[in-house]
């Protein structure tokens, strides 16, 4: 998360620490670690508590995918963005929605905990994905709210502990879980962790709903050309996916195809009605093929009742791709012009000068990082960690280890500028994946993991400050949110993916030090890419509002100073 635009004042310690302790900075903490514990929850705790009960490598790696509905949160935020829930919306949008999510996700925390995987593997990748999507869900309604909530003043700080939040919550509760499974079993310790919605709810029930509210316009319309490639691309994505979950014999990527389409078919349905002069409630008949994939995945797909919902879907879909577009009702030709102009957030960022090429580094950048990072618990249980020994060294050492490359990225950023900070960020998270190589080299060794993870993490820190603010800059800040919605997913679906499909068999063949010498290699192309890209201007050239427009210029070779 970008620092940019802190207001901190000069003056004595006491003074520069007084605005971290106002109201908005302590909400963005409390909202980051309700933020962070459901991501552990399916990461790190779910990946040792498989291990343990002795799944097979490449079912556990396949639980990657369900972090795809992080991924995916882009496609319902419009959603929560415009939709007032009834009844408990009197209270305010933001703190109703908050309040839901809140009850959603410690629901689906302890319904997966309360599912043993030797028994019922398919239930508890269903349970997972829940998690997924409730915590997605709840990362979009708590950014919402931090941003409307912070005064442009309190950004840079807000931001700052929104991330210690999230580190705290997602540290804690991994933590938590590994202490009490020891002792009390896996369903105690997820219940126990489930609890860390405590600091939203609490936020939602004391700081009340933000006064600032951001206003964007978004299209209204969509074109034959766009809704038909959309409809079209459903079958052979959701047919890939199948394939993928019939090789890792799971059920999630095809689930997850399924949520990826579901959320923005009824608001792209709705903008193609009302571009052909249409109601954009005949949106409703999207119904159809929804309830039809739920119908099929219960019944079978020979069931006549799925494939007649999924008939009409199929219909309609065709119908809605070749009505003509024709002017507004009630509106003006001009008028209708102008809201078809309308530039969209994601058509907004390709039209910049290499668009296209920002999104391949944001996509490659991270991937040795990733496919590291979601299989060092399978390492550490193959080495015979205990629970206790992971929850120190891993968690307690790797999370203070993290807060100093925090604090040192954060100089970086303010001492050599954006460009220099990325690139020696890019680089030291590349070699930091080399001290899971040297470990799995050792064998079990407590200072070699507190070394191999005091690293990691603080390469992380380090990273988690310059690459982060880079994303924030390439933003438009009429569209900051889904902008930096899409970046953030687009930097670790690609290694989310590969993690899912490939890393547990890739273990098997080759090995933990072999495996680690790969990622390593891996995480350099994104490096040279962002080298080349800052050699060439494009860096600088492809920065959006968010970057350029207030105190300091992202641009620069060191932002001016505050």
């Amino acid at each position: 998360m970008s620092e940019a635009g802190a207001a901190v004042p000069r003056g004595s310690v006491i003074d520069s620490l007084k605005p971290y302790f106002r109201p908005a900075p302590l909400a963005a903490l409390g909202l980051g670690m309700s933020s962070g514990f459901p991501f552990a929850m399916i990461g790190a705790t779910l990946t040792s508590r498989l291990a343990q009960d002795g799944i097979t490598k490449s079912a556990v790696t396949a639980f990657a995918l369900t972090f795809l509905a992080y991924n995916l949160k882009w496609a319902w935020a419009p959603v929560i963005d415009k939709f007032r829930l009834p009844l408990l919306g009197a209270i305010g949008q933001r703190r109703s929605w908050l309040i839901v999510t809140s009850i959603l996700v410690f629901i689906a925390v302890s319904v997966l905990g309360s599912i043993d995987p030797t028994q019922d593997l398919p239930a508890v990748a269903l349970a997972a994905i829940c998690v997924g999507l409730a915590g997605a869900t709840y990362d979009i309604v708590i950014d919402a709210y931090r941003i409307e909530l912070l005064e442009p003043s309190e950004l840079g700080i807000g931001s700052g502990m929104s991330q210690y939040g999230w580190r705290i919550g997602s540290a804690g509760a991994g933590a938590l879980a590994l202490v009490i499974a020891a002792r009390y079993g896996w369903g105690a310790a997820y219940i126990a962790c489930a609890f860390f919605v405590a600091p939203a709810m609490l936020v939602a029930l004391l700081i009340g709903e933000p006064v600032r509210k951001v206003a964007r316009e978004w299209p209204d319309y969509m074109g034959r050309k766009a809704y038909g490639v959309f409809a079209a691309s459903f079958v052979p994505v959701y047919l890939l996916g199948t394939w993928i979950d019939q090789l890792l014999d799971v059920t999630i990527l095809s689930r997850m195809v399924l949520v990826g389409y579901a959320f923005p078919l009824f608001d792209l349905t709705a903008r193609r009605a009302r571009d052909a002069g249409r109601s954009s409630h005949l949106t409703w008949v999207m119904l159809a093929p929804v309830a039809g994939f739920a119908r099929a995945i219960m019944a079978g797909w020979t069931d006549p009742l799925a494939m007649t919902l999924l008939g009409i879907g199929a219909v309609a879909a065709v119908v809605f791709t070749l009505l003509p577009p024709v002017t507004g009702e009630g509106e003006s030709a001009t008028e209708h012009s102008r809201k078809r102009a309308v530039t969209g957030p994601l058509a907004e960022f390709f039209k910049r000068e290499g668009g296209w090429l920002i999104l391949l580094f944001v996509l490659v950048h991270k991937l040795g990082d990733t496919l590291a990072n979601l299989t060092l618990r399978l390492l550490f249980e193959d080495l015979g960690y205990t629970n206790d020994e992971i929850a120190f060294y891993d968690v307690g050492i790797g999370f203070i280890a993290l807060l100093v490359g925090i604090f040192v990225g954060g100089i970086m950023y303010a001492r050599l500028g954006m460009k220099r900070s990325v690139l020696i960020s890019l680089v030291l998270m590349a070699v930091s994946n080399l001290s899971f190589a040297a470990l799995a080299s050792v064998g079990h060794s407590n200072t070699g993991m507190a070394l191999a993870m005091g690293f990691e993490n603080f390469a992380s820190g380090i990273g988690g400050v310059c690459v982060v603010a880079y994303l924030s800059a390439l933003c438009n800040l009429s569209f900051t949110a889904t902008q930096f919605a899409m970046l953030s997913a687009a930097a670790s679906i690609l290694g989310r993916f590969l993690s899912g499909t490939t890393a547990g068999a890739a273990i098997e063949s080759i090995g933990y030090v072999e495996y680690y010498l790969l990622t390593t290699v891996l995480a350099f192309p994104g490096i040279l890419l962002f080298w080349l890209m800052m050699r060439s201007g494009l860096v600088d050239a492809s920065i959006g509002s968010a970057g350029t427009q207030g105190q300091g210029d992202a641009r620069k070779d060191a932002p001016a100073e505050p």
